[in-house]
């Protein structure tokens, strides 16, 4: 199993490819079909239960299995011996260790096929992470922008309370300016 980006973020496409080797003589392409099931631990470690994502037999039928959360599965054969799983739209919910599981199927002389042995490959471990500014993007201009016109409503609220309301009103006593008269003294 070979992945291209084992530490994706929530949302992207996690690309996971299950590769096959054959060893010993060489067969004929059309003397070889593969039943691949993909599998997924979810756990940081081996101690759950696999759980069956999708399958594709050796006449080409997939089958994926139901998941409660939002990404999906697509199973493809990329070549011969290349398989590939992509899980679009990736959750928090599919990180873990993926492995495959190839059962060979050959053609033997008098044209029949036989099922060989259960090979299982080894797990890459997904990793989904969360991306910090599209997550806090929204709630963050949303809360500055309200507060931001809550502070402005309150400034205008204060103006206008001080300046109608609440004014006291002064009455001025004004003093009459005359002019002074000259006094003439006799």
């Amino acid at each position: 199993v070979h992945s291209d980006t084992p530490s994706v973020i929530r949302g992207d496409l996690i690309k996971l490819f299950c590769i096959i080797t054959v060893e010993g003589a060489a067969l004929d392409p059309d003397d070889m079909a593969f039943d691949v099931s993909w599998f997924a631990v979810h756990s940081f470690g081996l101690d759950k239960a696999p759980v069956l994502l999708s399958s594709l037999d050796r006449k080409g039928i997939v089958t994926t299995s139901r998941r409660d959360w939002k990404s999906d599965l697509s199973l493809e054969r990329v070549s011969v011996l290349e398989f590939l799983l992509q899980v679009h739209g990736s959750e928090d919910q599919d990180f873990g260790n993926y492995y495959c599981s190839v059962t060979p199927w050959v053609k033997s002389p008098t044209g029949s096929w036989q099922k060989e042995a259960e090979i299982h490959s080894k797990p890459v471990f997904i990793t989904v992470k969360m991306d910090v500014l599209n997550a806090f993007k929204y709630p963050l201009l949303i809360g500055v922008g309200l507060s931001t016109v809550i502070g402005l409503l309150s400034c205008l609220i204060g103006y206008c309370s001080s300046h109608w309301c609440c004014k006291k009103e002064v009455q001025e006593t004004r003093r009459e300016r005359r002019r002074l008269m000259s006094m003439e003294m006799d």
